[in-house]
């Protein structure tokens, strides 16, 4: 696949799946955390056909069908168990701060996926079993949907390669400027508010009422 249609189209994806966790993460839940799970299983799914099958990132058939096979493996597990959709989610944050962390520090690939995938795992266990209410769904969701919004923006314009967003896009949007760093967060806090207020009432965070939308 030509390299600038790769880019443009996971650009487009990226900012397209952002804004839809970011402001409508919560309100439409089971669609939008299958997706997140794709897209989850997915980087991950790429990253490991590099690692273990020397492919480049996303450069080749083998490489995207393994992503893909992986991303809807996910999206399935997603769709089909609340609480493990959920998980995903989160456990997909754990995975983009565990190898983030373990590159920022200098360590090799490999042992940073390991990282990352540990991370992502812990996450994921811990909001199972804290069976996650919904107000940290709308606060996870906003946030993931904001990095991904602004990951996706920042390969359309050039500022990063696609492949960088393979360990999440957190850390990427970060450590990419303060700049950037500020529109995340207020993103991420203007999609958390929308998200609340278009929360049906009876599973508004904390049991208050919502606003009427």
């Amino acid at each position: 696949m030509d390299s600038g249609v790769t880019t443009t189209v996971i650009g487009l994806l990226a900012i397209a799946i952002g804004l839809l966790a970011c402001f409508a993460g919560y309100r439409v839940f089971r669609i939008v955390l299958p997706i997140l799970g794709f897209l989850v299983g997915f980087g991950i799914g790429a990253r490991l056909a590099e690692t273990v099958f020397n492919e480049p990132y996303l450069s080749t058939p083998l490489a995207w069908g393994v992503a893909i096979v992986v991303g809807l493996l996910a999206a399935v597990v997603a769709f089909i168990w609340w609480y493990v959709s959920v998980a995903i989610a989160i456990a997909g944050l754990g995975y983009a701060i565990g190898y983030g962390a373990a590159t920022g520090l200098g360590v090799g690939a490999t042992p940073a996926l390991v990282i990352g995938i540990a991370v992502a795992v812990l996450f994921g266990i811990v909001a199972i079993v804290l069976r996650v209410p919904t107000g940290l769904v709308i606060v996870v969701s906003a946030f993931w949907g904001a990095s991904a919004l602004l990951g996706g923006a920042l390969v359309l314009l050039g500022r990063i390669d696609p492949n960088q967003l393979r360990n999440g896009t957190v850390d990427v949007v970060i450590a990419d400027s303060a700049l950037m760093l500020a529109i995340w967060l207020a993103l991420g806090i203007a999609g958390v508010v929308v998200q609340w207020m278009t929360t049906p009432r009876e599973e508004a965070p904390g049991g208050g009422p919502v606003p009427a939308v």
